[in-house]
């Protein structure tokens, strides 16, 4: 079986941690499928789609959605829709990021742990971001106060202070093979453009440092690429997304 990147195929290992499927071809192609998220490709030659097509229609049949890279990504996801009897259309996509050098901004306000008293407020801020995103995603996330009290009990949410209170949050997935994933971060929009994601960011990857850091943000958010391109990010990979709709 061939071997994910820590990195650049960061998704695909967290969804295998989360009990997704890993199918791989002959030719080499890989990719892992877990409802609702659908299918993440990973490396997949060309000539290897259909052979990764019915690899998945024995294994992941009901995957509604397909997330990978360039115009191979594009290719499979037209198979699949055939093969799986839907129509296909592109929801945008997200760039990933790994962290080169960290350039902390000078920024009124600190990083701190998030607490749980403050678990309704950072529920009530993923909410609202789910709610800008469900659009592009294609399913909806519930409210995730689970979510919320489980990141604050593992040390893995934080909040961005400045006077009164939080003014933004940012959490980060379990350390992976010396890698680490930012995100969810979010400000809400009236607490905008005052610079607190991009210095809770880049606090919070300091923290985490020398871990490998990596993140992933909408690519029709242009504000967001330049805030943490500002902090030390750089591209390593556009990813497209497919959603997977029913043709009657």
């Amino acid at each position: 079986m061939s071997s994910l990147d820590p990195v650049r195929h960061v998704v695909l290992l967290e969804e295998l941690d989360a009990g997704g499927v890993r199918v791989e071809t002959l030719g080499g192609a890989t990719a892992v499928a877990r409802e609702p998220r659908g299918i993440r490709l990973g490396a997949v030659a060309p000539d290897q789609v259909d052979n990764l097509v019915t690899a998945l229609l024995d294994a992941a049949p009901e995957s509604s959605a397909v997330e990978g890279e360039g115009e191979v990504a594009g290719a499979f996801a037209a198979a699949w829709a055939v093969a799986v009897g839907k129509r296909v259309e592109e929801r945008g996509g997200v760039r990933l990021y790994r962290l080169g050098e960290l350039k902390v901004p000078d920024t009124h306000g600190s990083a701190r742990l998030a607490r749980q008293a403050e678990t309704e407020l950072c529920a009530d801020w993923l909410t609202a971001m789910a709610r800008e995103e469900d659009a592009q995603r294609g399913w909806t996330m519930t409210r995730p106060l689970t979510r919320v009290r489980r990141m604050i009990d593992e040390r893995r949410l934080w909040v961005f202070e400045d006077g009164a209170g939080p003014v933004a949050l940012a959490g980060h997935r379990r350390p992976r093979a010396g890698v680490v994933r930012l995100g969810p971060i979010y400000t809400p929009p009236y607490l905008r453009r005052r610079g607190y994601g991009a210095a809770l960011t880049a606090q919070v990857a300091q923290n985490l440092q020398p871990a490998e850091i990596c993140l992933r943000t909408d690519l029709g958010n242009p504000h967001s690429h330049r805030v943490y391109q500002q902090v030390g990010f750089e591209a390593l990979a556009d990813l497209r997304r497919f959603q997977l709709i029913s043709s009657v």
